[in-house]
């Protein structure tokens, strides 16, 4: 049963706002290592240990945290969460492991690069941010990757992976008592440690327009077009943004859809992407079509950014679009996973509060904060 599980999930705030130029990749390298080795557990041992319980174990990294997260029955999670604690606190960072990892990162950086719409969306964040780190790829450059020695990755360990750092969520059958309870033993002991202040600098203001043109071997064309976007500090905006993106863009009934793939046929894919993130981002639109069409569809995108900026939605438009992302997010919340990444992903750039008041928030948006956050 469902019920009978329990998610295990520990945020660190060590992402890609952390790096600099130099070692720009240590974060998502970290995925790779943590889980390798401890002085107890040999290379191979911890995904053993979690496979043997029935789980499973893995990580994610992006700009603002990374974590590491796994799901195995209720009566297994003390044994699981010890597993985890031991690789979180304890990670050899053995070079012999970095050796292995490096040509696996660099392979996955090969992928992305015959991606058309990875590669777009890399140029598209650098031109955003070309002094933030929200600018630069999240798996490092081939240069940074291939020439980084073990130090730049133990360094970047020992200063941000601490308990003043990281939260854990536990989501499952077991009580608040309990997890407690489950927390204090496996990462009791774990020595606390100041972390540096987060020193990051404000993206610089954009006051032109920034137009990058890439060319390669393709039958289709690729478009991403954007703005600036709020952080989640930024409130009401964040949750309007959320509902905005639906309008235009998420969801079965959005207007670049129906409009400009539908109706007109100009495009063969479109949607839009917006990340809530500790700083102001970027809110996206990215098309597919035929390279003949470019002028077209860039003139059709921003008819209908100008459309949702100039004339306030009809209320049933945004009841609908509520409906849509409320159905989204239950939808992604149903699992404890689900619910465990929800509360942790808020917990590293806000407040678990964030997702608790989440629904009642952006049922509260109205037109007008709609036709407000467009015009922004």
């Amino acid at each position: 049963k469902a019920s009978d599980l329990v998610t295990m999930d520990v945020w660190v705030g060590a992402g890609t706002r952390r790096e600099t130029a130099e070692n720009n990749g240590v974060a998502h390298f970290m995925e790779h290592l943590i889980f390798k080795g401890t002085p107890t557990r040999k290379p191979g041992e911890i995904d053993a240990a979690i496979e043997d319980l029935g789980g499973t174990l893995n990580a994610a990294t992006s700009y603002d945290w990374a974590h590491f997260y796994g799901t195995v029955g209720s009566a297994d999670a003390p044994a699981a969460l010890a597993v985890l604690g031991d690789a979180l606190m304890n990670s050899e960072m053995r070079q012999s492991d970095m050796d292995a990892e490096k040509p696996v990162i660099l392979s996955e950086m090969a992928r992305e690069a015959g991606s058309a719409t990875t590669r777009v969306s890399h140029v598209f964040n650098a031109l955003c941010f070309p002094t933030h780190p929200y600018g630069r790829p999240l798996l490092g450059t081939a240069s940074n990757i291939s020439n980084m020695p073990r130090k730049t990755v133990v360094d970047f360990y020992h200063t941000y992976y601490a308990p003043a750092n990281a939260t854990l969520i536990l989501a499952g059958r077991l009580t608040p008592d309990e997890g407690l309870t489950l927390a204090k033993k496996t990462f009791g002991a774990w020595p606390a440690r100041a972390v540096p202040d987060d020193k990051v600098l404000p993206a610089l203001v954009q006051t032109d327009i920034r137009i990058r043109n890439l060319t390669a071997p393709a039958r289709r064309g690729f478009l991403q077009i954007g703005f600036r976007a709020p952080s989640v500090r930024d409130k009401p905006d964040v949750w309007v943004m959320d509902v905005l993106m639906t309008l235009l863009g998420q969801g079965g009934n959005n207007r670049l859809e129906q409009d400009l793939e539908h109706k007109k046929k100009l495009v063969t894919a479109i949607n839009t992407s917006y990340l809530t993130q500790r700083d102001p981002g970027t809110m996206s639109v990215t098309a597919e079509f035929d390279p003949g069409d470019y002028d077209t569809v860039r003139k059709a995108v921003l008819a209908e950014a100008a459309a949702l900026r100039d004339t306030p939605v009809s209320p049933e438009e945004l009841a609908a679009a509520k409906h849509t992302l409320l159905a989204s997010y239950l939808f992604d919340t149903q699992t404890n996973t689900g619910r465990a990444d929800a509360l942790g992903f808020y917990s590293r750039i806000d407040s678990y509060k964030y997702d608790v008041d989440y629904v009642d928030n952006f049922e509260a948006v109205t037109p007008a904060l709609v036709q407000s956050v467009a015009r922004k």
